[in-house]
């Protein structure tokens, strides 16, 4: 472990900290509202963040780990995205918050676990027209910290 990496998985964690604190904030009455660019309610964004850290660390690790990134497509992406929240368009605050702390623990000590040299090694996204990307880059975009915090202004509370 470096620092580079630790302080990557400081901002992952403070970036899930401030994730769950707005989900505990969300009145019972607007957790299964919809809102937000997605379209989704707000149990299905909260979930999709809590349930796709599998997903994400199948690019991370791969990355890390000099290893062909998953050749998904955007249209797989969305379609799977889709499904899971119609899925969990009900799913329980309480659930989603086990899950996300849960997967957020684990990821963040892979994190941890990184070295320097992993953190700079790239590979092929085919989420960005195969543009070579460093893992570090998938970690702080839209792949983890990035997507928390995008999909957090999809449910922040009105007012």
């Amino acid at each position: 472990m470096g620092k580079r990496s630790a302080k990557l998985a400081d901002e992952f964690e403070q970036a899930i900290a401030e994730f769950a604190e707005t989900i505990e904030k969300i009145p019972d009455g607007q957790w299964g509202s919809k809102g937000g660019p997605e379209g989704w309610t707000i149990a299905g964004v909260a979930q999709h963040v809590s349930g796709q850290f599998p997903l994400e660390m199948e690019f991370i690790t791969a990355a890390a780990e000099g290893k062909e990134m998953p050749a998904y497509s955007w249209d797989d992406i969305n379609g799977r995205n889709e499904a899971r929240a119609e899925n969990n368009s009900a799913a329980s605050k309480a659930d989603v918050l086990r899950e996300l702390r849960e997967g957020s623990s684990s990821t963040a000590a892979y994190i941890r676990g990184l070295s320097d040299e992993q953190l700079d090694s790239k590979g092929k996204l085919a989420l960005a027209g195969g543009a070579e990307v460093s893992v570090e880059q998938l970690i702080r975009g839209g792949v983890l910290i990035d997507h928390v915090r995008g999909h957090m202004k999809s449910i922040l509370p009105a007012g």
